[in-house]
């Protein structure tokens, strides 16, 4: 996004089941200012999944409120999107893109085609091959819903981010001037409640989990909250807030969800916690957590950041995922997740066309020159040859720029009529390769090899893999072997490996080289003869 497009006024709009939030901001420059800050109640004829019924009730609300902002942006909820971590190496970000489809396809539920995909690259050390990727997918019916709810809202979506990491933005500003490296998010909604973990201000967890807010108060009407030492020193009061029973769910999944990230972070434990929301139990769940898991909790208040009186701050602890899509819009793209705008691989056939407009200039100059030769040597005169003499010695110095000029052509060429459909090839190879958790990719290479028929072509694959398991590898290769495509008797792959590795204490230590040949499966139909044959 240009500076020019981040200096201009944005509404950042968040919704339940029950309530609308809108911020209202102005970003330049000189940061953020939030201008104004209100809710509204989602009458229960409003269907929050009908575009037309919750567009026209925003444009309501804002018409309502005075604000004529076209510009919008919104998150989509975690309980909406599918995140999952990858291990991949990073050190060449133009490649990411690509690895980043090609695995996450094996760990979506539906085709990848039918999602829209974003990811951040987690922390890294500087030394590490590898590190992790924090994928995300939405499946695009989820976004054209988004997309036609503020088109009937009148509004124009400038993001559609994702929940969790608008979160992750809001907490950091909360905590920045103490950061503690492990940081608990929960934020309650009356049908979900949405459970991140902060590493070091980056999200390296999220976990949605349905929770439904009971609208009468159960027995008992008190809530006794035993210390982490077994002692019991505090009674709350919950008749308000819908009895012990819902706290202790909220606690239940609270520490579920502790348990799962601790899965992959063995002997971690939580620095802090920060709770969000307004159902009415945010102050009593803080005092759970902080009795039954010791740990240091907060109600969220972005009071300080926005230089509010801290009742305001109060009344705004269920804008989180509001208040971190304005602070992070116009931020790092890198670190945040778009999905109207998600990183791509650049393909080799755009780099060339980018080279494309330069050289076709010195291609259109050579024809002039040409056509000013022919027509001066139709015509007699000194003085004409003469300039068509220097024409040519000009044109005879820029003799390599035409030859590049021409080999350009030949590769365009070679390309559109000659190439392997690659994306048909990889789907193949894809869909016998082993998970990510048994075999990682660190190198790829697509490559063309002349054969000595006439205008034939041999493609080959040049995968440098990294493997848990010794035996992987020749699984992978006898799949590889086996592989037909649809309709077709003869093998698709040939392939050959070079020879295995161990690099002892890594999490893939075993590395080897495949080459894997693309044949050509064609079931061509032989030449007729003169001979006939019986056919019982």
């Amino acid at each position: 996004m240009s500076a020019n497009a981040r200096q201009k006024n944005i509404v950042a709009i968040d919704w339940d089941a029950q309530t609308l939030r809108v911020v209202h901001a102005g970003t330049g420059k000189r940061g953020v200012k939030i201008d104004r800050i209100f809710s509204s109640r989602i009458p229960e004829s409003v269907d929050t999944f009908d575009p037309e019924q919750m567009g026209k009730h925003i444009r309501q609300t804002l018409d309502h409120e005075g604000i004529a902002t076209r510009f919008a942006i919104v998150d989509v909820p975690r309980d909406q999107a599918i995140l999952n971590t990858l291990t991949l190496p990073t050190g060449q970000s133009e490649a990411l893109p690509g690895m980043v489809a090609i695995q996450i396809a094996k760990e979506l539920p539906f085709p990848v085609a039918e999602a829209e995909i974003d990811f951040v690259v987690g922390p890294t050390a500087a030394d590490a091959a590898t590190g992790d990727v924090m994928v995300a997918a939405v499946r695009c019916e989820v976004l054209k819903r988004y997309e036609a709810t503020f088109a009937f809202a009148g509004l124009k979506l400038d993001r559609i981010g994702l929940r969790p990491y608008a979160s992750k933005v809001a907490v950091s500003a909360l905590l920045q001037h103490a950061v503690p490296e492990r940081v608990l998010f929960i934020d309650l909604t009356p049908t979900f409640m949405e459970i991140d973990v902060l590493r070091n201000a980056a999200l390296v967890f999220s976990r949605s989990a349905s929770v439904v807010m009971p609208t009468e108060p159960s027995a008992p009407d008190t809530l006794r909250i035993d210390g982490a030492d077994g002692d019991s020193d505090q009674v709350l009061d919950l008749t308000a807030s819908g009895g012990a029973a819902f706290i202790d769910t909220l606690l239940m999944e609270v520490r579920r969800s502790i348990e799962a990230y601790r899965a992959g972070d063995p002997g971690m434990s939580i620095d802090h916690a920060v709770v969000g929301g307004d159902v009415g139990v945010e102050e009593a769940l803080a005092e759970g957590i902080h009795k039954r898991l010791s740990i240091t909790t907060e109600l969220y208040n972005p009071a300080l950041g926005f230089g509010w009186e801290p009742d305001e701050g109060a009344d705004a602890s269920a804008y989180a995922a509001s208040l971190g899509l304005v602070l992070g819009y116009g931020g790092d793209a890198a670190q945040d997740v778009d999905f109207l705008d998600p990183k791509k691989t650049v393909s080799v056939a755009k780099r060339r066309l980018r080279k494309a407009p330069l050289v076709a200039a010195v291609g259109i100059l050579f024809v002039a020159a040409a056509s000013v030769v022919v027509a001066g040597m139709t015509k007699p005169g000194r003085d004409k040859l003469a300039r068509i003499e220097r024409e040519i010695a000009e044109l005879e110095a820029q003799e390599s720029n035409y030859k590049k000029f021409l080999k350009l052509v030949e590769r365009i060429e070679a390309f559109d009529t000659k190439s392997h459909v690659w994306v048909d090839v990889l789907h193949g190879l894809v869909s016998v390769m082993p998970s990510n958790r048994e075999l990682i990719i660190s190198d790829m290479t697509l490559t063309q090899i002349e054969v000595e028929k006439k205008n034939a072509k041999k493609g080959q694959i040049t995968l440098s893999t990294r493997t848990k398991a010794s035996d992987t590898p020749s699984m992978f290769i006898a799949r590889l072997r086996n592989f037909r495509r649809d309709g077709r008797t003869k093998p698709r792959f040939a392939v050959t490996m070079g020879p295995q590795t161990e690099k002892k204490g890594d999490l893939y230590p075993y590395n080897q080289k495949l080459w894997i040949s693309v044949l050509d499966d064609e079931n061509r139909k032989t030449s007729t003869s003169k001979r006939t044959a019986t056919i019982d």
